[in-house]
């Protein structure tokens, strides 16, 4: 068993044991074909929760550069294929690394907010998610995260069907135009959220 593999499976005992942790939705996830994952952003621990939800194919997770200054940390971030990016200012050999990743058959894994909202409610979505997924030529799975993240407490991990943006691909398209299609997936990331939060 590779480290990666050996990895997901130890997330996964972490979630179920510390956690009430279900999946809804894991046959929405394709098992081949370019693909991005999409979730809202709380905590820290989302990232083992989706990757613990994802066990047919690899995650390529997007992080923010700064974890990569902490050496044993940089070490196992890369080994889970982790892609560090400048949140701010991403640079073209990022986009690149990003779009192989997708080319290679890594699931992209993604906040469409960029980064944690830690108040309640949801932030506004980024560019870098539709931009990602139409340069990659990738289907999009919006993924619900739902949880107070205490301890023992569920963790309900909704992933919805896949949503193509394949009528862009040969479109010229603005900043503008990748954020408004990026808040898209996020109104349904929030929708599923709500609804399944009752």
């Amino acid at each position: 068993m590779n480290f990666y593999k050996f990895t997901i499976k130890s997330f996964k005992l972490f979630s179920k044991t510390f956690f009430k942790y279900r999946v809804i939705g894991a046959e929405n996830i394709p098992n081949e074909g370019n693909l991005v994952v999409a979730a809202n952003h709380k905590s820290n621990l989302d990232s083992i929760f989706i990757a613990a939800a994802i066990e047919n194919r690899e995650v390529a997770a997007v992080a923010k550069k700064e974890l990569f200054k902490i050496k044993p940390l940089s070490y196992i971030l890369d080994k889970l294929n982790v892609i560090p990016i400048n949140r701010e200012n991403p640079d073209i050999s990022t986009i690149k690394n990003i779009l192989k990743a997708i080319k290679n058959g890594y699931v992209l894994g993604i906040f469409p907010e960029g980064t944690r909202i830690k108040e309640p409610g949801f932030g506004e979505a980024k560019a870098g998610l539709s931009m990602f997924a139409i340069k990659g030529k990738a289907v999009v799975v919006p993924i619900s995260i739902i949880s107070n993240y205490k301890l023992f407490n569920r963790v309900t991990i909704y992933i919805d069907k896949p949503i193509s943006f394949e009528e862009y691909y040969r479109e010229k398209l603005t900043t503008k135009d990748y954020e408004r299609l990026s808040q898209n997936i996020l109104e349904v990331i929030k929708e599923n959220y709500y609804i399944n939060s009752k």
